[in-house]
């Protein structure tokens, strides 16, 4: 990242998309592919498969829910991970605004970076606050009390919200493929670079925490969707200016 910002800054005056070709790769097969992988894993029992391998029926516990480099580096580190990067794209932008800053042409880039970064996973906590989805940990069907209920099943209004859906932890490293979209903006040659982290990041998180009981596969999906396509819209808007649809 300092190598980056330590190279000229070099902003073409426009960036040139194509506007059919953009929608079909960055909308329209993304919500095609991660809805008929979303619907799968729930239809088809293999969210319940998966986890399944995670939990001993005998002792009738999650093996991994309190173990201490899931527990302690994975998940909690994780969450410090997400706040320092956050803080850090916010010193930058902070330091754009100096007359003599290098950073001055990466202002705009830098506010969508960080707007793009967190409005993902503020609109995941909104959700976990209204779904009642429940984590694996909480299922009948793993021990506790609550029942298994799938996006599309007819809820029971004497259901409590399930605090689980979509996976917050998963969208707390979903939330850097942003950095494809700031790349793109700037430095094209880096952009996949940028989604490669926030993929491998926000999978990382995910998996540590199907691990715990925490979540199923499909609560990843859904968090990368919604980190997705925040990015996506933020970048038609911030960038509205510079893009030149063809």
């Amino acid at each position: 990242m300092i190598a980056f910002f330590s190279e000229k800054p070099y902003f073409p005056q426009r960036i040139i998309l194509s506007r059919n070709l953009f929608m079909l790769t960055h909308a329209i097969l993304p919500a095609l592919l991660l809805g008929m992988l979303f619907a799968g894993l729930e239809w088809s029992g293999a969210d319940v498969w998966l986890s399944a391998h995670f939990y001993d029926p005998i002792a009738q516990q999650w093996p991994y829910k309190e173990h201490w480099l899931i527990q302690k580096v994975f998940h909690k580190g994780g969450r410090l991970i997400f706040f320092a990067i956050v803080a850090s794209i916010l010193v930058m932008l902070q330091r754009s605004f100096k007359v003599d800053s290098a950073l001055k042409a990466y202002r705009l880039s830098l506010m969508y970076l960080l707007l793009a970064s967190i409005s993902g996973p503020l609109i995941i906590m909104f959700l976990k606050n209204h779904t009642h989805i429940y984590c694996p940990w909480d299922l009948q069907l793993f021990g506790s009390f609550k029942p298994y209920i799938r996006w599309l099943d007819e809820l029971s209004p004497a259901l409590p919200v399930g605090h689980c859906f979509p996976a917050a932890h998963a969208g707390s490293g979903f939330a850097f493929v942003s950095l494809y979209f700031f790349f793109l903006a700037t430095r094209a040659r880096y952009k996949f670079y940028g989604l490669g982290f926030g993929l491998i990041l926000g999978e990382l998180y995910g998996f540590t925490q199907q691990m715990r009981g925490a979540h199923f596969l499909s609560h990843d999906i859904a968090a990368l969707a919604v980190c997705w396509f925040m990015a996506v819209s933020l970048f038609m808007v911030f960038f509205r200016k510079q893009v030149q649809w063809q």
